[in-house]
């Protein structure tokens, strides 16, 4: 039994799971399981972050990479330049971000989140996300062509027809047609609910940076 697989059977996980977890194809997961693909460490670290799982079969397997020799030292890449979103999300109530539908703008450098998908970047305005993000903040962010699936408890930037947002999402439980809206900074800036038809493109944050 392979590693990933081991991973599986600890965590009492179903592959379906781990592609949605991982936003890959149920394909790529199979050629895992069958050991005709390898976990990046990168995917290692984002299933690490859940916190909830046993990922020590995962990381012994990188250190063995590393002892073999099969890992070497960070290669020295090109920095690679995403959009710079032309507004902010807001991290607090929604605002008005001039009629922008779609996620575009000037570019960044954020060479560091290239291998987790980041398509954009985008300036966070506000304080309800402390301490986790404060006003200023840059989220690398990764746009999803299909939003019909999401991980609950993700911070997620929604842009929608009342503005741009960054949130905690959860499932409403009193409207399905609702997603419920959750701060950080949750004794300032209390839950609330959105249509899902009120929202205009979804993208899920998958690295930031900020300044002191």
């Amino acid at each position: 039994m392979n590693n990933f697989l081991k991973f599986l059977e600890v965590n009492n996980l179903r592959r379906v799971e781990v592609a949605n977890y991982l936003n890959v194809s149920k394909q790529y997961v199979t050629q895992l399981c069958n050991g005709t693909a390898e976990l990046s460490d990168d995917r290692v670290s984002s299933l690490a972050e859940n916190g909830e799982w046993d990922v020590s079969m995962l990381l012994e397997g990188t250190r063995a990479k590393t002892r073999e020799g099969k890992v070497n030292h960070p290669r020295q890449r090109a920095p690679r330049t995403i959009p710079l979103l032309p507004f902010s999300a807001v991290a607090g109530w929604m605002n008005d971000n001039n009629g922008v539908d779609a996620f575009r703008g000037d570019t960044v450098t954020f060479s560091d989140f290239s291998e987790r998908g980041a398509d954009c970047a985008i300036r966070v305005d506000g304080d309800s996300m402390l301490p986790r993000y404060r006003s200023g903040d840059i989220l690398a962010i990764r746009i999803l062509k299909d939003p019909s699936f999401f991980q609950w408890g993700k911070v997620y930037v929604l842009n929608t027809t009342q503005g741009c947002i960054v949130k905690r999402l959860f499932p409403d439980k009193e409207n399905p047609d609702n997603i419920v809206c959750r701060s950080e900074n949750s004794e300032s800036y209390p839950d609330y609910s959105i249509g899902k038809g009120d929202i205009l493109a979804v993208a899920i944050v998958v690295g930031h940076a900020g300044v002191e």
